[in-house]
């Protein structure tokens, strides 16, 4: 019985799979008949992408496409932790995600690791952080993206023998409000590197940790599917992640 009911779910996988990569082509413009066929009409091509990823080096990537007007994105922000939900439920082709583990139909190559320091505001850091400041990070209040974001807790896990970051938070959905809210003194913060360091060269924020860093790995992750333009993509991103990720 059990033997069947497996067989059954692979059965039924299979035939998911089977349909989304009908939906695929279709939305590829690719003919039914011919693996490798070319586009007959424009691409559309849905893609996940975390917000840090989106503000700073995915558009970029997408910019050497631009001479191909047959090629089109249509970009859903997600978290990185939860792309991959979006490539299992077929709402998109491909996503930046951090799980290594691939979906099944799909491909996953490493892109490299996004760096996160943790800035605040002169002021901020001189009234709550002034001391040993991996301590007193748990009683400072912080800044989230959203509440799913679990970057600041593990980030003062690791330091502060696993308190986690305070109950004192704000969140702010935006990555560029993000960085913003950190620098206007709301509180503490992991902010990407390339949005960080202007900052600091200003005085506008000061890392409080010297020297400490969160890392990210992002992963690409795509249907297998014989389609130019995807691979198109595929390439474009892997070559500017390869250009400005750890």
């Amino acid at each position: 019985m059990e033997e069947a009911g497996e067989q059954a779910g692979a059965e039924a996988q299979r035939r998911q799979l089977a349909r989304l990569e009908g939906d695929a082509r279709d939305a590829l413009g690719m003919a039914e008949s011919g693996e490798g066929a070319e586009p007959s009409g424009p691409s559309w091509l849905p893609i996940a992408v975390n917000a840090d990823s989106l503000a700073t080096w995915f558009v970029p990537a997408l910019a050497s496409l631009a001479r191909d007007a047959r090629i089109h994105v249509d970009l859903r922000r997600e978290d990185e932790a939860h792309t991959t939900a979006l490539l299992r439920a077929g709402e998109v082709m491909a996503a930046v995600t951090s799980s290594p583990d691939p979906v099944a139909g799909c491909s996953v190559r490493r892109l490299g690791a996004m760096v996160y320091l943790p800035v605040a505001a002169p002021q901020f850091a001189a009234r709550w952080l002034d001391g040993d400041a991996a301590l007193l990070l748990p009683n400072a209040p912080v800044v989230c993206f959203d509440r799913r974001d679990e970057l600041q807790d593990a980030f003062a896990n690791e330091l502060a023998d696993g308190q986690g970051a305070s109950l004192l938070r704000h969140y702010v959905p935006s990555s560029e409000g993000f960085a913003d809210a950190v620098t206007a003194g709301l509180g503490w913060g992991l902010v990407p590197r390339s949005q960080a360091e202007p900052r600091l060269r200003s005085g506008a924020l000061v890392q409080f940790l010297p020297g400490r860093t969160a890392e990210v790995p992002l992963y690409w992750q795509q249907w297998r599917l014989d389609s130019p333009a995807l691979a198109a993509v595929a390439t474009a991103v892997a070559a500017e992640a390869a250009r400005t990720l750890q």
